[in-house]
């Protein structure tokens, strides 16, 4: 079963993670690691020979980590992404630049049409239609930075 990437923010950087089984991808490079489970909760990882120490408390979709002397802020953006896509909005799978925005207040879309290309981590990525329908309003346009799960357009 394939694991669901996450984001880990620490003050202005923000970290794509892939958790496997023992290891981890870390904006696409792997990095090896044991859990230590108390209780069946993780106390700390081991990596390279250290033990580190790790702490985890959760708030709705969010995570708060302390690894290492720093915390760490893990937000589950595809969950939230996904629950407004089935309202018809179109939201950020990431934080980015919109690049592009193709459409207009007005203009009839279909399923499956690019409607925005959005910038992130130096790649373009498409947003697309998540159904038939019209554009009833751009929220964001060319140039507009966007958290992750933030609303782009709206279509009815």
């Amino acid at each position: 079963m394939e694991s669901r990437s996450v984001r880990l923010a620490h003050g202005d950087r923000t970290v794509d993670v892939r958790p496997g089984k023992g290891t981890a991808a870390l904006d696409g490079r792997p990095v090896a690691f044991c859990p230590v489970l108390r209780d069946g909760a993780l106390e700390a990882i081991e990596m390279e020979g250290a033990r580190i120490p790790v702490r985890v408390a959760r708030e709705g979709d969010r995570a708060f980590v302390w690894c290492g002397g720093k915390v760490f802020e893990i937000r589950r953006a595809a969950r939230a992404a996904r629950a407004a896509e089935h309202a018809g909005d179109l939201v950020s799978p990431m934080p980015g630049r919109v690049r592009r925005a193709l459409v207009s207040a007005g203009d009839p879309v279909t399923r499956g049409q690019v409607v925005m290309i959005l910038e992130a981590m130096k790649m373009e990525h498409a947003i697309l239609a998540p159904k038939d329908g019209v554009v009833r309003r751009v929220v964001h346009g060319e140039g507009d930075l966007v958290d992750a799960g933030v609303a782009l357009a709206e279509i009815t």
